[in-house]
């Protein structure tokens, strides 16, 4: 092979190497119905400020947050008492908290294995503040009556209509602000989900 083509391979080669993206992370998209039902710690609490632990060997450390839990809305009680959480550090899914957000009152989705909670860019974090009344009553347990129904986004018409789904209508005209805030998608007759108004 002529020397020049050679290295001119090699160099698209190199530069294909270096220009490859790294790998994103996937999140399924943020609706809070779906959030409640598939975490396994919905918690109301704040993040204090970035903290570290010792991990599973002497060279490794845990990065994430201090923490203050002030209500387990759903998950085992004893996480009130956590005060260290996991971000998913040097991953492409890692967790970085508002700097304006510390000591300030959030609703977070956590994983929990045994008391060792993990948060990642793919955890459902919202400023208490932020959210309606109806939201508040539904992470106190009216979402979780719909955890037999699923909420599936819908930006464009004609929208699916598949067994135990409810479609949040993103469309133009459609009602999703509403249906977001407001409402809990919960089993009707049959295999049908409908929306309701949360009381």
């Amino acid at each position: 092979m002529d020397t020049k083509k050679y290295i001119s391979l090699v160099a698209a080669l190199l530069f294909l190497e270096i220009s490859s993206p790294v790998e994103a992370c996937s999140c399924l998209p943020f609706v809070l119905q779906n959030s409640v039902c598939n975490a396994n710690a919905v918690l109301q609490g704040k993040f204090l400020e970035p903290s570290q632990k010792p991990g599973s060997s002497p060279t490794d450390v845990e990065k994430g947050y201090k923490v203050h839990i002030d209500k387990v809305l759903k998950g085992n009680q004893t996480l009130i008492s956590v005060t260290f959480i996991k971000s998913m550090s040097g991953t492409s899914c890692e967790y970085h908290h508002d700097r304006s957000g510390f000591n300030v009152e959030y609703l977070f989705t956590a994983s929990d294995n045994n008391g060792d909670l993990t948060v990642s860019s793919c955890s459902y974090i919202k400023r208490w503040s932020e959210m309606s009344s109806k939201e508040i009553l539904g992470v106190e347990g009216a979402y979780l009556k719909g955890c037999n129904c699923k909420v599936v986004p819908c930006s464009s018409q004609p929208c699916s209509s598949e067994p135990r789904t409810c479609t949040l209508e993103q469309y133009e005209g459609g009602d999703g602000e509403n249906q977001r805030k407001n409402q809990v998608c919960v089993p009707s007759k049959g295999p049908r989900c409908i929306w309701k108004t949360i009381e």
